[in-house]
């Protein structure tokens, strides 16, 4: 192999038939002294060679004439390698000099004396990255095992994202799995109730992370008091889920101000205060039917019992908190979510709580553009690592793309939901929109931090775990009836 030509940070490697059995996602390396090239190959394309639409021509002419050439010497297989040759068209990621990334050097090899050769994922990792502080295992690339440093997720903005089908999940499932297992703290919103499992080995017993893991099911044992929710988060319910008007806000908020200082703030006593005080019906009954759902729903409970604190200080050696919002109406979820957020952040802010993982799958549902850009921005800082999972990458905010550290990729072959990845700024648009579409089920482009910001791609693992949330197939139950 020979480098042909370079384009800003795409190369060209002249390649003959024997030397182009590579993958996509793969590295090589343009070798010359103590100095060397790391190349990503994205693609494989014919060499353009002087005459080959004439020698095509003739090939035709010859096989539909039936005619052999008569080669005594052996030049044709020759010709047919010149003519055969391929172009391996590959992304600069760093340079590497005495073992020594140079990540600004405008050195490129000779095109004559250099030597082309494939390098091991592991080892491109360990130049860029070093050796992991505390590393976790996440699966196989080109046939050996792939480890990332969980220190590198901690305070760290991470995206998964992908098809429907094609892994999110699970990764994320792995991740908390090796992250609670090295004594981490993690907070998950379960919408479809797939990750109640973990805590369970594959033949139903228990795991590595069996004690570590609390399903907590929102109105049935995951409850808060009245008092602990707080005025502030009660208003925030009102105002962003149940879109009440600011004029009945207002008379809540004199309502709630007046029971508590009189010591009677209970669920009875705030309902009976509205229909009892003097105001204007409109704002009596947009006050009467909120509430009704709000205090009605089971979730909210006298008293000032917090279930967060509870929680969080129960396990000294890492805890994974399942909040299972899979039976829950649309409204109440989000109401749900709203104490949760407000309340690791207030616990955050009053250092009561460790600083844990958040992993919120298909956002979009239950939390409102806002507050996205509110978790990425203020909670960070409070020692908030926030996991967006989604399979629809346009409904995430450029300001999610550009203040993230990692992506987790797996296949998308729409060219609307590659343009939005494109906005991610750790990679060039060119590699999202070639490696992506060729994903195989369960491989994923790792980009950002995490890998030194160069891409590499992944086979995720498999877990000792009950791995739920698989989809459910009518012909599938039907064999197994048979």
């Amino acid at each position: 192999m020979k480098i042909l030509r370079k384009n800003n940070g795409t190369f060209e490697i002249l390649a003959l038939p024997g030397d182009t059995e590579i993958e996509r996602g793969e590295y090589i390396a343009a070798v010359e002294g103590d100095k060397a090239l790391i190349l990503e190959v994205i693609d494989v394309e014919y060499a353009d060679i002087p005459g080959l639409l004439e020698d095509l021509l003739r090939e035709l002419t010859l096989q539909k004439a039936s005619m052999s050439i008569y080669d005594p010497h052996g030049v044709s297989s020759i010709t047919f390698s010149i003519r055969e040759s391929k172009v391996i068209v590959a992304k600069l990621r760093t340079v590497v000099w005495r073992d020594c990334v140079r990540l600004n050097s405008l050195w490129i090899p000779s095109r004559f004396t250099s030597k082309i050769q494939r390098i091991p994922t592991s080892e491109v990792l360990r130049h860029v990255k070093g050796e992991p502080q505390i590393p976790i295992e996440i699966g196989g690339s080109f046939g050996e095992q792939i480890a990332i440093d969980a220190a590198d997720l901690d305070n760290s903005l991470t995206i998964v994202t992908g098809r429907k089908g094609t892994g999110k999940s699970h990764l994320v499932k792995v991740l908390l799995y090796e992250l609670v297992r090295h004594g981490c703290y993690a907070l998950v919103f379960d919408i479809n109730g797939e990750y109640c499992g973990l805590g369970h080995a594959k033949e139903g017993e228990s795991n590595d992370v069996s004690d570590k893991i609390i399903i907590a099911r929102p109105c049935i044992d995951f409850k808060v008091g009245l008092e602990a929710m707080g005025l502030d988060v009660i208003m925030d319910i009102l105002e962003h889920v149940f879109a009440t008007p600011q004029n009945s806000i207002r008379e809540f908020a004199r309502l709630w101000e007046y029971l508590e200082r009189s010591g009677k703030l209970t669920i009875e006593g705030l309902l009976g205060e509205v229909r009892r005080v003097h105001m204007n019906e409109a704002v009596r009954d947009a006050l009467m039917s909120r509430l009704h759902v709000i205090l009605g729903s089971g979730f909210i409970i006298d008293g000032d019992y917090d279930p967060i604190y509870q929680l969080f200080n129960s396990r000294e050696d890492g805890l994974l908190v399942v909040v299972d919002l899979s039976r829950l109406r649309p409204m109440v979820r989000r109401m749900v979510v709203e104490y949760v957020l407000s309340g690791i952040t207030r616990h955050l802010s009053e250092s009561t709580i460790p600083p844990l993982f958040l992993v919120s799958e298909e956002a979009h549902l239950y939390v409102g553009e806002t507050y996205w850009e509110d978790i990425v921005t203020r909670m960070r800082h409070l020692g908030i690592s926030p996991i967006f999972v989604t399979n629809q990458p346009d409904s995430i905010p450029e300001l999610i793309y550009r203040q993230a550290d990692n992506l987790f990729l797996f296949n998308f072959v729409n060219e609307n939901d590659l343009e939005a990845l494109s906005r991610f700024s750790h990679v060039d648009s060119e590699t999202v929109k070639k490696i992506a579409p060729s994903l195989e089920l369960g491989q994923a482009l790792i980009i950002g931090s995490i890998v030194g910001n160069i891409p590499i791609l992944v086979k995720i693992k498999d877990i000792n775990a009950r791995v739920l949330g698989r989809t459910k197939r009518f012909f599938k139950s039907l064999e197994q009836k048979v």
